[in-house]
């Protein structure tokens, strides 16, 4: 884990607003700090790096209209890059 990324990482999750919502309401956005962050739950490998964020967003943004769920993209404190994940919530198709 680096301080550089630590710190991108809560950046990232600027305005303040919305690190009051992910990190003191939801506790969503302490996933950061978990290991699957960074590693895949399934393969166990490194997830894909991204080196930019606009890249890692538009992964995502593919992403959802494939599989029909919501994908974000997140700062990693563990590399340099960016990942692309969903969480518990995102699992599930929505309707309409």
């Amino acid at each position: 884990m680096k301080l550089k990324n630590i710190y991108l990482a809560f950046k990232d999750q600027l305005p303040i607003k919305r690190f009051i919502k992910n990190f003191l309401l939801s506790g969503k956005g302490w996933g950061l700090f978990h290991k699957n962050s960074h590693i895949s739950f399934r393969s166990g490998k490194p997830k894909v790096m991204y080196n930019r964020k606009i890249t890692a967003e538009k992964a995502a943004n593919s992403m959802s209209k494939k599989r029909g769920v919501y994908f974000s993209n997140y700062k990693c404190i563990y590399c340099d890059g960016y990942h692309i994940g969903k969480n518990r919530d995102n699992k599930i198709p929505k309707e309409g």
